[in-house]
């Protein structure tokens, strides 16, 4: 079996998207061995090449779309928030032309793994004609699998989980060390308006072991590094700053330098599922549908991007208090996603 990968943004340089690509290899690897893939990127290839040599990585030359295609048995879309449009349609836009390669060389489409990241893409028609071309569509959380499944009622959306609790079953991060705590702030371009309220209340706690994780490793506005980069320097001075991820290198060397901590407050999808499996007390700031989705299917509670000190501390109180073990029927649910996948793309 045959596939080409169509989501393209693989190499951008955001960590939690590797770690969902390796929880699908592990799956993949498992089900299906001796299935190839393909997937074209506008990103560096060695560093890709590197860490996932069972892919083969190709320029997203628009040339090249065609005959990855005619060698395929179906696309398919990992992982992401592939229809959104919060920032530019260019996700959007990259989609539209795969789905009219598709159907031109009559090849199905599926996607594994995809998430809602916000209420206005339903709204959008091009979203609509996707959904309605796929094949099939398993999703990473029940809230996202209602909203697509209201787009194209015809069409069969499974609610499943991410397939990163694949890769963390597999791989097990480094356990939480009490004392510390990990941050991974994330505001998609715009300003954070509760960051001093939540420093506030991290000051109340005592935490001296205080680490400013990075799973984005450009320097995009609201970002981490552009955030960190903005504290006083008292403040700076008083965080570790760790990116764990160093391009090319194994997935697993990431994850080994990883920080595990006591609790983790994180505006960032997978960090929030690492701190999970790791058994961190979590917290999800909820800057969106897609982190909204990542507090409910982890049962941990979520907070406002301005939420005042005494919320953010009655937050870290409650996911203290609640059952820290590694999520392991989302992993089941992840890989039974694959399975039925792999499954409707050989039928």
């Amino acid at each position: 079996m045959h596939l080409h990968l169509g989501h393209h943004f693989y190499g951008a340089g955001n960590l939690g998207d590797d770690f969902m690509l390796g929880g699908f290899l592990e799956a993949l690897q498992a089900l299906a061995p001796g299935t190839t893939c393909t997937c074209r990127v506008p990103f560096p290839l060695p560093p890709l090449r590197d860490r996932f040599p069972a892919i083969e990585w190709l320029p997203c030359d628009p040339a090249r779309l065609e005959p990855c295609l005619r060698r395929a048995d179906a696309w398919l879309g990992l992982g992401g928030s592939p229809f959104q449009q919060a920032q530019s349609a260019w996700f959007l836009d990259h989609l539209t032309a795969e789905a009219a390669a598709c159907e031109r060389l009559g090849k199905p489409m599926f996607y594994l793994g995809v998430g809602v990241q916000g209420e206005a893409e339903a709204r959008e028609p091009a979203v609509r004609r996707l959904i309605a071309q796929a094949a099939g569509i398993w999703t990473r959380d029940p809230a996202s699998a209602e909203r697509l499944a209201a787009l194209a009622p015809r069409r069969p959306v499974v609610a499943a989980s991410d397939l990163a609790h694949l890769f963390f079953r597999a791989q097990p991060p480094r356990a939480a060390v009490p004392g510390r705590l990990n941050l991974t702030p994330n505001f998609d371009y715009g300003p954070w308006p509760g960051r001093d309220e939540l420093l506030a209340a991290v000051d109340a706690l005592g935490v001296e072991d205080r680490v400013w994780l990075v799973q984005e490793t450009r320097d995009l506005p609201g970002a981490e590094r552009v955030l960190y980069a903005a504290l006083g320097p008292a403040e700076r001075a008083r965080w570790r700053l760790l990116a764990p991820d160093v391009p090319g290198a194994p997935l697993t060397a990431a994850l080994q330098r990883w920080s595990g901590a006591a609790r983790t407050v994180s505006a960032r999808y997978h960090a929030a599922l690492l701190g999970a499996w790791a058994g961190s007390a979590v917290v999800v700031i909820a800057t969106n549908e897609k982190l909204r989705g990542a507090a409910e299917v982890l049962r941990v509670p979520a907070i406002a991007p301005d939420a005042p000190r005494a919320t953010v501390l009655a937050a870290l109180a409650e996911a203290e208090a609640g059952a820290r073990r590694p999520p392991q029927a989302l992993a089941e649910q992840a890989a039974a996603a694959v399975a039925a996948c792999l499954a409707a793309i050989r039928a």
